[in-house]
């Protein structure tokens, strides 16, 4: 118990410095993260103020604004249907085979979306297909990556006997890390993808957290004796 407590705290610490760490270099010029960011557009503004140094505070303003967005938005996420987020919790953290299997899902429906998208652009009346899809596909992968979180806090927490608590500390702390995880400039690419096939494969296979899971079995036609 005291060993996972000290492992709980040292990841926690880490995860911390790595966020501010990338913060510096990119403050600096020497990374640049993988994707548009509104660092430099912060940091123009603040110029208004005649002072450079808060012209440099845009990428750790970015960097502390997007952890709080990660943890308000899980927050939202399981007030609004905490039910179905813990069937879903539930789901991802039943081992190493589920989460694979929720990654190939998820692949799977990034390519079927891809295909659906080159063929809708041959029809006029399934043109805003891929757009449909897309957001089912993004609503999927935000609800699954808000359940690895939840339950990558849950895990540590509980092995550290921390866990008597409210969930929501389970969420902060698994936001802390896979967010850490994110601001890395190599890393980052792949960790973010992982993330949010998995999470995607996760919610749509397990019908967002539903109490069952996709079957054609309704439609099946009974013999009639």
């Amino acid at each position: 118990m005291r060993l996972w407590r000290v492992v709980v705290l040292t990841s926690l610490a880490i995860a911390i410095l790595v966020i501010l760490a990338s913060a510096v270099l990119e403050a600096q010029g020497r990374i640049h993260l993988p994707w548009p960011t509104v660092g430099p557009q912060i940091g123009g503004r603040l110029r208004f103020f005649g002072t450079q140094r808060l012209a440099l505070a845009g990428p750790y303003v970015e960097a502390v604004a997007g952890l709080i967005l990660q943890a308000l938005i899980g927050t939202v996420v399981l007030y609004a249907a905490p039910e179905r987020m813990r069937r879903l919790t539930d789901a991802v953290a039943d081992g190493w085979t589920p989460f694979f299997r929720f990654f190939l899902i998820g692949a799977l429906l990034a390519l079927g979306l891809g295909a659906v998208a080159v063929l809708s652009a041959f029809y006029v009346h399934t043109a805003m297909l891929p757009f449909l899809l897309g957001g089912v596909l993004f609503l999927g992968a935000l609800a699954g990556w808000v359940s690895l979180t939840l339950a990558l806090g849950r895990a540590l927490l509980r092995r550290a006997a921390w866990s008597g608590g409210s969930p929501l500390w389970s969420l902060l702390l698994g936001a802390t890390l896979l967010y850490a995880v994110t601001r890395l400039p190599y890393i980052a690419p792949f960790a973010m993808a992982l993330l949010a096939l998995t999470g995607a494969g996760a919610a749509l296979s397990t019908r967002f957290g539903g109490r069952r899971t996709w079957s054609l079995d309704p439609l099946r036609e009974v013999p009639q004796e």
